[in-house]
């Protein structure tokens, strides 16, 4: 293959190791690493990895990995909430300082022959001219993602909390979610060790709260820092970025790491991503021998594999955000909720981690009635005592303790579901909502109408079903509205929440059924989606939904 000369931009973990794997893989190539900043000067302080990201790193790079293996490791996760502390062991979780990690990944460069220059601004035109490939890894913020926004299909959001990365000389032995009421609401701390007697401690300001200084914030968390100091590296507050990108190559431009893609730092996978985005692009590099189709090859493979991870981080951030509320639950609870709020736990798994937290949990859903299985739980829904929490469409089944008929258009006469186990059900299909919002507009006229004549026997539950997009991760604003004024009108006993006939997108549909829950107050039940009888169990014990209807014939 012929010489070729590549300009990495950026001198974090992807660019690094980016430039090092393609100096590796292809040893005749001139690589450099352009990085406005001086050498050893960096922000924020512990960089933090899972052990599943560290046995990633042993296979993608060796010294790393190495290196990660004798850094600072813990095993557990610690909720300090509503005066309560619960520790949840068998996690696992190695962190060395951010520091230290690019100067190894900087040591590893220049020791396999990668040209670096600090210090050294450099445009995408300069570099598109003298370089043969230029590798934009110049994080969040990217300037060459910029200005190539257009062609790549760049999107970029921003998180609602303020945060600031801090650093303090208090001890912390897991990681650390702290939660505290001020004067001016909830804020959030993240705290976990990293080396040399520091721990990484990231303050998250739900809303427009004040920011205020080092002092005042080590005053908030004095509880929980022991009287020790806050300190920063340049203290700086921002909105989270969510990055996303429709391509990430365009022409002779490759784009990795955050300025690709971002994933909340309460997920804890960015410079996992970064790393693995450097690797994948080598590799494809040295698969082809024309620049073309090892970069389509990269784009192929990398773009679709980053997306789950993202949406967690997204629904994870989203959490945060919306923590102020959250603490309504009982402190048990309210951990549980933290727990599974980007991943599905099975109930047998948490009670084997945390089998104080599941039974104080349980305690708080049940009552005199905790050594019931979560199933079994009865319920009140309008007029009507409900024996337990599943249900099917189809009337008849022995397994479930209410029927739900099959839905109906709001121009026919609702249907009647057969009487079972006591509960008699109408379940009115409002359908999904309309995108447009003159439809939306009819829709809601009909649908208000047509509840308006219904004839009602008090001893009946009212289910208004609305079918939730595969594709949404949200609930539109439009459906939320819709269902607030049923409810507030006395048409609602019961938000039924369905699955569409797209792919079934579970995590989605448990966000969202937690908020329609909240904004409407009413019990929420999702239809037609699948999950495991002890996940059903765990999202019952969060708090998320109150019941689960499977499609007939099917089990949960």
């Amino acid at each position: 293959m012929t010489a070729r000369s590549v300009a990495c931009v950026g001198a974090g973990p992807a660019g690094l190791l980016a430039a090092t794997q393609i100096k590796l893989a292809r040893p005749g190539w001139q690589v450099l690493v352009y990085e406005r900043a001086p050498k050893d000067v960096t922000y924020g302080y512990g960089v933090v990895f899972s052990d599943v990201a560290v046995r990633t790193i042993e296979y993608l790079a060796p010294e790393l990995g190495a290196l990660l293996a004798n850094q600072t490791r813990w095993d557990d996760v610690e909720i300090r909430a509503g005066g309560a502390r619960y520790r949840i062991p068998g996690h696992g979780y190695a962190a060395l300082s951010r520091h230290r990690l690019l100067g190894a990944l900087a040591g590893r460069a220049a020791a396999v022959g990668v040209d670096l220059r600090y210090e050294t601004p450099a445009t995408l035109d300069d570099l598109r001219g003298e370089h043969d490939l230029v590798v934009a890894a110049d994080g969040a913020h990217s300037q060459i993602r910029g200005q190539l926004a257009e062609e790549l299909g760049a999107t970029v959001r921003y998180g609602r909390s303020k945060f600031a990365w801090l650093g303090t000389t208090a001890s912390f032995d897991a990681m650390t979610f702290v939660f505290e009421r001020t004067e001016h609401g909830v804020v959030v701390a993240h705290g976990y060790p990293h080396e040399d007697g520091l721990s990484t401690f990231v303050v998250e300001v739900p809303g427009d709260g004040p920011e205020r200084g080092l002092t005042q914030w080590a005053e908030v968390f004095a509880d929980h820092l022991g009287g020790q100091a806050l300190r920063a590296n340049g203290l700086r507050w921002e909105r989270f970025p969510v990055v996303q990108l429709r391509n990430c190559v365009h022409r002779n431009v490759v784009v990795i790491g955050d300025a690709a893609h971002t994933v909340h730092y309460s997920v804890g996978s960015g410079t996992r991503m970064a790393l693995e985005d450097g690797f994948y692009l080598a590799r494809s590099l040295a698969r082809h021998d024309e620049l073309a189709p090892a970069l389509a090859e990269y784009q192929r493979r990398r773009l679709p594999s980053t997306g789950e991870l993202q949406s967690a981080g997204e629904r994870s951030m989203r959490w945060f955000e919306d923590a102020p509320s959250h603490l309504n639950k009982p402190p048990a609870q309210f951990a549980v909720h933290l727990l599974t709020r980007a991943n599905s736990v099975p109930l047998a798994t948490l009670t084997a981690e945390a089998s104080q937290l599941a039974e104080d949990a349980t305690e708080a859903l049940a009552g005199p009635l905790s050594d019931r299985d979560l199933l079994d739980l009865p319920l009140t829904v309008g007029p009507v005592r409900l024996a337990g929490r599943l249900a099917v469409e189809a009337p008849g089944s022995l397994m479930v303790p209410i029927a739900v008929v099959d839905p109906t258009r709001l121009a026919d006469d609702p249907a009647w579901s057969a009487d079972f186990a006591g509960a008699k059900v109408i379940s009115v299909d409002l359908g999904p909502y309309r995108e447009d919002p003159a439809e939306e507009r009819a829709n809601a006229r009909r649908m208000t109408a047509a509840l308006r004549d219904l004839d009602r026997p008090e001893d009946t539950v009212l289910a208004i079903r609305s079918t939730l997009a595969s594709t949404a991760d949200l609930p539109p604003p439009a459906l939320l509205a819709r269902l607030r004024e049923l409810c507030a009108a006395g048409w609602c006993d019961l938000v039924d929440l369905a699955a569409d006939d797209g792919p079934p997108a579970l995590a989605a549909a448990l966000e969202t059924a937690d908020l329609v829950r909240r904004e409407t107050g009413r019990p929420v039940m999702l239809s037609r989606f699948r999950a495991a009888h002890d996940i059903v169990r765990t999202h019952l014990l969060a708090g998320r939904i109150d019941l689960w209807c499977a499609e007939s014939g099917a089990r949960p």
